[in-house]
């Protein structure tokens, strides 16, 4: 069978994803290949080694918000806040029209494992998993749970087969079943539609400066792609089941929620004082059917590329639904998932100049949103029940606008300086112009206004052969929430007013195997702690990796 490759970009593409790793990382220069008949693999192992510390003290406010405060309050200034040993092993192979991809991880932090946190004896009794509210944890100590996300792991991320196939000299495609990220889209650093294609890996997405593309987690799923003509290519998948995101764990150092996520163990109505019940609870969507996408592209003859696609999900981020029992004294936290968000999208993408400039437009018509108005009930048995932060559904519709550009004709600052530059827009039916606050301080109402914006960009300079055999790049990073509040719960990216994120960073690759990377991150901007903000996370972070 000979392939048209002029005709079949997209048959050509996937027959090479199994040894390229294209879902993944990308493989390193020198990784492991080898023939046995006509099979052909590719191993790519990465070993790894990072840290970090905390260089910003506790801010007062934030460090007395109880059921928000348990991160803040694991670590001092100046405390080491990671300590990790990790790998990723990614095995490729092909045979014919087959391939197949494996990829696994795992690590071993020794801060949560076999340390000892900073809680003094006054935060403790705020601490939702410890011992005076009825928790399980001594002082100094993490809850079981985020041990486990936090301290030792090893999971199967990416495992899927590909068939691709030709039709006729013209038409052709492929078909991928297994555990796979579905990507659609053109945005590089907010999540877009993807985020409630894929779950996400919250200990990636909550560093500074990340891209999108790094922080989805793989869901089983059947993947069809054809290639119509060189111009003309559709792709469907259905998902074989559902996951939800991780969350960081209960007094993790980026962590802003004591009640939700591995090892929530209580809710607190004051300190010392716990809310008998069950809190940590997950109400997984009832049935992982009926989960889908449909998307049609086309290229010009001039390379501008307009993708159309329409999907219907289950939620992957949770939203906390919190049920106190008045007669009883007793609260019931439930992580609850929305069922089948449905969200119609469109994306372009050319080049202008030198320059490629993109654009994502989403909308929703039923898209679930935190609702914090406050509700009661009368039980079965006749006990009365207050709820707030329960979910709401309500249109939705986002616009994603971006470029990135190369500059090389700035050779006294650096031989190469790529700029990548991003904005956000979001809107809804449900919000306010602002958010409003009761007599107590306490915001009432769907956590939204009407409109939000913001932006993020990344600088990095390029050097090369600093040294014979290493490049060095320079990244700086900068996002802020400028207006507005947009927290569509699906989609991971609601924008809360005056949030801030940066880093500043230099990282150096030598002989394409070693990497060493030292990146300062700061949070800023908003120091409201009905926000749940990091403003007081500031850290240093050290890492170096072995690819080979």
């Amino acid at each position: 069978m000979k392939l048209n490759t002029q005709q079949h970009k997209l048959v050509v593409a996937l027959r090479g994803a199994a040894l390229a790793g294209t879902v993944a990382v990308c493989a390193p220069a020198q990784a492991l290949q080898f023939e046995q008949g006509d099979w052909l693999f590719n191993v790519d192992t990465t070993m790894g080694y990072s840290a970090q510390w905390r260089t910003e003290s506790r801010d007062k406010d934030l460090e007395s918000v109880l059921n928000d405060n348990d991160g803040n309050n694991s670590f001092d200034a100046g405390s080491m806040t990671s300590s990790k040993a990790s790998f990723i092993l990614e095995l490729g192979g092909s045979y014919e029209d087959f391939s197949f991809f494996v990829r696994t991880d795992g690590h071993y932090d020794y801060v949560y494992t076999d340390g000892t946190s900073d809680m003094s004896r006054d935060n403790y009794l705020s601490f939702n998993s410890g011992i005076p509210v009825g928790g399980s944890v001594v002082r100094g100590e993490f809850a079981r749970g985020t041990i486990e996300e936090h301290g030792r792991r090893i999971r199967l991320l990416d495992a899927f087969v590909t068939y691709a196939f030709d039709v006729g000299d013209t038409m052709g495609g492929a078909i991928r079943a297994g555990h796979q990220v579905i990507s659609w889209g053109e945005a590089t650093f907010y999540p877009g539609v993807n985020a409630i294609q894929n779950p996400i890996d919250s200990a990636v997405a909550l560093a500074p400066g990340v891209e999108a593309k790094t922080v989805f987690l793989p869901t089983p799923a059947i993947d069809l792609k054809w290639d119509f003509n060189f111009n003309l290519s559709a792709e469907v998948y259905y998902k074989e089941g559902w996951d939800g995101s991780t969350l960081p764990g209960v007094g993790s150092y980026l962590s802003s929620s004591d009640i939700t996520g591995p090892g929530a163990e209580n809710l607190i109505f004051f300190p010392g004082v716990p809310a008998n019940g069950k809190v940590g609870g997950k109400e997984k969507p009832g049935d992982s059917d009926g989960q889908y996408g449909v998307a049609l592209r086309y290229i010009t003859d001039n390379g501008t590329n307009f993708d159309f696609y329409y999907t219907e999900s289950h939620s992957n981020i949770p939203n906390a639904r919190v049920d106190i029992n008045l007669s009883r004294f007793q609260a019931l936290v439930n992580e609850t998932y929305a069922e089948d968000v449905k969200i119609w999208g469109a994306s372009f993408s050319t080049n202008v100049s030198e320059a490629q400039v993109y654009a994502d437009v989403a909308y929703s018509e039923n898209m679930p949103f935190v609702d914090l108005t406050p509700t009661t009930y009368i039980d079965d048995n006749g006990d009365v029940h207050f709820v707030q932060s329960d979910t709401t559904r309500g249109h939705y519709y986002q616009v994603i606008a971006g470029f990135t550009d190369l500059y090389t004709a700035f050779d006294w600052l650096s031989e190469q300086i790529t700029l990548l530059g991003e904005v956000i827009y979001q809107g809804n039916n449900l919000g306010e112009g602002s958010l409003s606050e009761d007599a107590a301080g306490a915001r009432n109402g769907v956590l939204v206004t009407d409109d939000a914006w913001g932006y993020q960009f990344r600088l990095s300079l390029k050097y090369f052969q600093v040294i014979r055999g290493m490049d060095v790049d320079v990244p700086i990073t900068f996002k802020h929430d400028v207006d507005g509040y947009g927290n569509g719960i699906a989609l991971n990216n609601g924008l809360k007013e005056g949030v801030k994120t940066a880093s500043f960073g230099v990282t150096a690759n030598y002989l394409s195997n070693w990497t060493f990377d030292a990146r300062y991150n700061w949070y800023f901007g908003n120091d409201d702690p009905a926000d749940k903000v990091l403003s007081d996370r500031d850290n240093f972070a050290l890492d170096i990796k072995y690819r080979f």
